[in-house]
């Protein structure tokens, strides 16, 4: 929404749309689970942000989980789908790990 509401961006590259490195540092958690879909045209961005938090000196734990063959919101529309079911089911197991 941000792009579209800026018209003087730089695309899904701004600097603007991407947290500093050095401020990821800091960031209040010590997990991070970041979910990607193989078509998904934001799959790059996920990527590159799993990448900068990875170099920002933050001490936590990272998970990349990428679901193959489906796009940009796909547990949405298809919300009975197994690979829905699946990654629903991962996040409640993140949240609940203690």
């Amino acid at each position: 929404m941000w792009l579209y509401m800026n018209k003087e961006n730089e695309g899904l590259q701004d600097r603007r749309l991407v947290p500093a490195a050095q401020d990821l540092r800091h960031l209040g958690c010590e997990r991070v689970l970041v979910f990607l879909a193989e078509m998904d045209h934001l799959k790059g961005g996920g990527k590159r942000y799993v990448e900068e938090l990875k170099k920002s000196g933050w001490s936590g734990s990272v998970e990349v989980k990428e679901t193959v063959g489906k796009d940009h919101c796909f547990h949405l529309a298809e919300p009975k789908d197994q690979q829905t079911m699946d990654l629903v089911k991962k996040i409640a197991s993140f949240i609940n790990l203690h």
